[in-house]
């Protein structure tokens, strides 16, 4: 009888052999490699490949070989076969230990591989999106034109006399100048808007789903930010103005021709006389004014959601300080690494559950502006312990931005994540602040969304976006949630 049962071991050993190296090739080599140089990357593939096909062929070789050995045995003995069990056990586990090397091999290169490819469409310079990662966005917003009708628009931007800037302060002090022209653009432009160096002294911003009459005003804002901002080089401080140029793709448009129209607007400005923004309505130019617009001493934190794959070209990501009210969540970067592998775990496990919660504290701008720094302090601490007390161990908080948090919540799907989202909401509106915190209660908008297989960082990101704007814009409900399909989950007020 105990001989049966060590055979059915042996049975065993052999299979699990057989499936471990079908399950580890299989997840080795269905890894989603973004192929940057397709020649290079086909032959590290190759030689991994054949590494591991060398590796199972010996690993067959000795199977084969134990069996014959208990083949031979005319009568085998309990001993025997525990010998050869212990042998199988060996073989498994010594190919156990070379797949998984392997494996890491390939996630290296996987990890090498992507990296060359955000540098690919990266601006070295300036650490926005170049020139061809542009285009690639302006050919995929006029193929969701035509097929969706959903609308987009562009501005061009020029720093104004940068040749004369150049010959008055050196060559060095126009690359610093530009690499701060990109930051201020990053920070006072909805980051799933596309920034990206046009070339020499240009740059674009491309707005998808957006309408010119809802971006001019955006636009000059931003415009404005540039020619307050100080630039400091070499203990100098810098400053420069700019032009502007906007356009909406207009019906049967092609991307050359809809750039076009943005170009002379651009040119409407400099012919204006400069440091000014036009539009193109497809007619004629005109001047883009904003009420009693007066360029602050420092560009305003963004009143929207500010998320977005524009965060990847931003390697110098400024990381939460150790004096910042909510110095205890997690930064920029880790949350992108966060949410990189989740992503890569989903398209390996389907499913797997992952949403973001994105949460706006509401009026924070004012809360600074009518009763100070400590005033805004108090509500961003609060806010941002309220956020952590509602999380479990596994889950991530990050400040995005002045007045953004996000909560990445692996394993919950959006109803869950919208439950979540709806205590935190009743909590934070419940927790009565100091009264030097200049109002009563924080009061927040939460917007979920679920990410699914197919889903890159870039449509998350937008998911979420879409859902946190929402949450804003409406005038009853506080909450909304879109699942991986992009459907509406589930909306309501936190006192329904």
């Amino acid at each position: 009888m105990v001989l049966w049962i060590v055979i059915a071991v042996v049975a065993g050993v052999l299979l699990t052999g057989i499936g471990l190296v079908g399950w580890r090739l299989r997840g080795a080599f269905t890894a989603d490699l973004p192929a940057v140089d397709p020649q290079e990357t086909l032959g590290k593939l190759r030689e991994l490949a054949g590494r591991v096909a060398q590796q199972v062929d010996e690993h067959s070789h000795k199977v084969e070989e134990i069996s014959d050995e208990l083949a031979a045995l005319d009568k085998p003995g309990e001993e025997d076969v525990l010998v050869s069990v212990n042998k199988l056990i060996n073989v498994n586990e010594q190919m156990k230990q070379q797949l998984q090397a392997a494996e890491d091999r390939l996630q290296a290169q996987a990890r090498q591989i992507e990296s060359h490819a955000v540098e690919a469409r990266t601006d070295p310079l300036t650490l926005v999106a170049n020139r061809r990662a542009l285009e690639d966005e302006l050919r995929r917003c006029v193929d969701e034109y035509v097929r969706n009708g959903h609308p987009v628009t562009v501005m061009i931007v020029d720093v104004d006399n940068f040749k004369r800037f150049n010959d008055t302060h050196g060559h060095q002090a126009g690359d610093e100048v530009l690499r701060g022209v990109a930051r201020v653009l990053r920070k006072n432009i909805l980051e799933t808007n596309l920034v990206a160096r046009y070339g020499g002294e240009e740059f674009a911003v491309v707005f998808p789903n957006s309408t010119l009459a809802g971006c001019r005003e955006i636009a000059e804002k931003a415009r404005l930010a540039i020619a307050s901002a100080r630039f400091r080089y070499e203990g100098r401080e810098l400053r420069v103005t700019s032009s502007g140029g906007l356009a909406e793709l207009a019906v049967g448009e092609t991307e050359a021709a809809f750039v076009k129209r943005a170009d002379e607007a651009l040119y409407a400005s400099k012919h204006a006389g400069r440091n000014c923004a036009h539009y193109n309505d497809g007619f004629a130019n005109h001047v883009i004014k904003l009420d009693n617009a007066k360029p602050a001493p420092k560009p305003a934190a963004s009143s929207k959601p500010v998320v977005g794959d524009e965060w990847l070209y931003d390697a110098a990501a400024e990381e939460i300080s150790e004096n910042d009210p909510a110095a205890q969540v997690s930064s920029k970067p880790e949350f992108f690494d966060g949410l990189i592998k989740r992503l890569a775990m989903i398209k390996h496990l389907p499913k797997t559950k992952l949403s973001i919660l994105l949460a706006q504290i509401d009026d924070l701008e004012r809360i600074r502006n009518e009763h100070g720094d400590s005033a805004a302090s108090i509500v961003v601490r609060v806010a941002a312990q309220i956020f952590k007390a509602h999380l479990h161990d596994i889950d991530q908080v990050s400040r995005l931005e002045d007045n953004t948090f996000s909560l990445l919540l692996p394993g919950v799907q959006a109803i869950d994540a919208l439950q979540t989202a709806q205590r935190i909401q009743t909590a934070i509106s419940r927790y009565p602040l100091p009264k030097r915190a200049g109002v009563p209660r924080v009061t927040v908008a939460l917007g979920v969304a679920e990410a699914g297989a197919k889903d890159d960082m870039q449509t998350i990101l937008r998911r979420s976006r879409r859902a946190l704007e929402f949450a804003v814009t409406n005038q009853g409900p506080r909450l909304a949630a879109l699942n991986a399909r992009d459907e509406a989950v589930l909306l309501k007020s936190a006192d329904e």
